[in-house]
């Protein structure tokens, strides 16, 4: 089969890109640890720091890569001094509603840090002893740190802390404290798929010979392209991109006098100098790929172009950004029309 019909059946394929990109989306999470209660200062001198099981249940929205809108159900358990009495002994119990901006910055595919700081509408209750019991509902302010890991596009695992300052009884003014948790969070988020993309297809040249005993040559030049897809703030090859260069590989066994050209690119999200990077590292790893795998052609060069050509406005189009063009060049010697 000649090589321009291999290059064409190359290109008909549906590629897939294997980004995952999380804008405007929507996610659950729940998570459990343990509370700590700090500076506990109680109308008695029978309770003292103390620590409880606290869980959590939230539902944010994405604005965009780096920061979310969260609200969530917050229980820090309960303070009491069981440990310590014997009778009419005094418990607090906390739990209520946070609200708050969550900042999340990419270490690479898979592990990312957070960042959050926000608002939590308490109620309190205090027993005090068998007779007597305060409530009060306030504010406080809370923030968080916490690492994580991507399982899929779309469940993640995050190690959490988070303190809360100034949980206070204001009613009576029979409790005064802090409050910290630690534990882990999972979260599941709505509406990620990865976006498709039909590939070019170029039409082949037909050049019918000159029917004369001695025929006149002449040189052709035949270009296809195609675009290997990288996920979002990527530069791994997926699968499905491995199966392409490895048609190239084979492809450029059929002739000599191949030339092949990388372009890699990135979206216009963030910062351009880190795109810039970005692209450099997927077209390097392209040709890493291929001379590993025994490419042979007569010249290979790549260039990065970062950001400059990308113009996309939605998720779907950037994804289709993120992304090495080959362009194979080949040239045969042809009967003159």
């Amino acid at each position: 089969m000649k090589k321009s019909l291999l290059a064409i059946a190359l290109m008909s394929v549906f590629s897939y890109a294997n980004a995952a990109d999380v804008d405007n989306t929507w996610y659950i999470g729940a998570g459990a640890g343990q509370s700590n209660f700090e500076g506990v200062d109680v109308t008695g001198d029978y309770l003292s720091d103390d620590s409880d099981l606290a869980w959590n249940a939230i539902v944010g929205y994405q604005l965009n890569r780096y920061f979310a809108v969260e609200a969530g159900w917050q229980d820090l358990g309960t303070l009491d001094d069981a440990h310590m009495r014997t009778d009419n002994g005094q418990n607090i119990e906390v739990d209520g509603f946070t609200l708050g901006l969550v900042g999340t910055l990419p270490l690479n595919e898979k592990w990312f840090l957070t960042g959050e700081a926000g608002a939590y509408q308490y109620h309190i209750a205090h027993q005090m002893n068998a007779d007597q019991y305060v409530s009060a509902t306030d504010t406080a302010a809370y923030f968080g740190a916490g690492v994580g890991y991507n399982i899929t596009d779309s469940l993640a695992i995050s190690a959490k802390y988070r303190r809360f300052a100034g949980i206070d009884e204001t009613d009576w003014n029979t409790a005064n404290m802090d409050a910290q948790t630690v534990g882990i969070q999972m979260t599941y988020r709505f509406g990620i798929k990865p976006a498709a993309v039909v590939a070019a297809v170029v039409a082949p040249i037909v050049i019918a010979p000159e029917p004369t005993p001695e025929p006149i040559y002449e040189t052709k030049v035949e270009k296809s392209s195609i675009a290997v897809l990288f996920g979002f703030d990527s530069s791994k090859l997926s699968s499905t991109a491995q199966a392409k260069l490895d048609e190239v590989v084979r492809i450029s066994k059929k002739n000599d006098s191949d030339a092949i050209m990388l372009i890699g690119q990135a979206d216009n999200q963030g910062d351009a100098g880190y795109n810039q990077k970005l692209s450099e590292a997927r077209v390097q790893h392209v040709e890493d790929y291929l001379t590993s795998h025994g490419v042979e052609v007569q010249q290979l060069d790549h260039q990065a172009s970062g950001e400059q050509n990308a113009h996309a406005n939605s998720t779907q189009e950037r994804a289709l950004e993120r992304r090495v063009i080959i362009t194979l060049t080949s040239e045969s010697q042809v009967i003159a029309s």
